[in-house]
């Protein structure tokens, strides 16, 4: 197993960045992040190296922050991007817990521009797009959740009024919304939709999760249970 030295001159390669000093703290302080990290280097610096900016830099970020949280317990095992090592489009991470409930888990970074925008929808226009996004790289017979980190206030009421509207609109075949965004109809959206388990939302530290009361495989209590307790050890 290389230093954590070695291992971070080998992920920045000798830049450090803003976000470096956490990520060292990460590395330093958990054993299965560290772990995580070092079989996983190859792919995080090519991330690292590729990030265009500093808004890409923080969604990087978000993402192995979410590596890092999940981490936290015990009973879960990760694999980082497995979908796209069998050349399908799939959710950033696929995690097992307590060895026989697997789970797949997609990352998204919300940034403050994308909430304040109001041109389209309200307010929460934006969050639908990304649900509608998201539910196409959903794969079947799995539980599916999206992790959403936020940089401004968004409430879980937020998230379950939008995701009313987002299935009344489906249920109304409101067919051009969703032709506009990649679906054939909104018959077809409905479709990938059950394939959504949950949204959890991670914001100042606190971890809530809404559950999709249309979703084929449901998230078990206990993996809900997990995830809210997550950081609070």
């Amino acid at each position: 197993m290389p230093p954590v030295d070695e291992l971070l001159t080998y992920l920045f390669e000798g830049n450090k960045t803003a976000f470096t000093p956490e990520f060292e703290n990460w590395v330093r302080g958990s054993r299965r992040f560290r772990e995580f990290a070092i079989r996983y280097r190859s792919k995080i610096r090519s991330k690292l190296k590729s990030a265009r900016d500093e808004a890409g830099l923080k969604d990087i970020r978000a993402e192995l922050e979410t590596a890092w949280l999940l981490l936290h317990e015990e009973r879960f095992t990760l694999e980082y991007e497995r979908y796209t090592a069998l050349r399908q489009r799939g959710p950033d991470f696929t995690v097992t817990f307590k060895t026989h409930t697997p789970l797949n888990i997609e990352v998204r970074r919300m940034r403050s521009v994308e909430l304040d925008d109001k041109a389209d929808d309200g307010r929460f226009g934006k969050l639908m797009a990304v649900v509608c996004d998201k539910v196409g790289q959903m794969p079947p017979s799995i539980v599916n959740l999206v992790w959403l980190t936020t940089e401004r206030a968004l409430s879980a009421d937020d998230v379950t009024r939008t995701m009313i509207v987002l299935r009344q609109r489906a249920e109304q075949k409101t067919e051009d919304y969703f032709t506009r965004r990649g679906f054939k109809n909104a018959t077809d959206f409905l479709r990938q939709y059950h394939q959504l388990s949950g949204i959890v939302l991670r914001q100042a530290g606190e971890h809530t999760v809404w559950l999709n009361s249309l979703a084929k495989h449901k998230t078990p209590p206990d993996v809900v249970t997990a995830i809210q307790r997550l950081g609070k050890e």
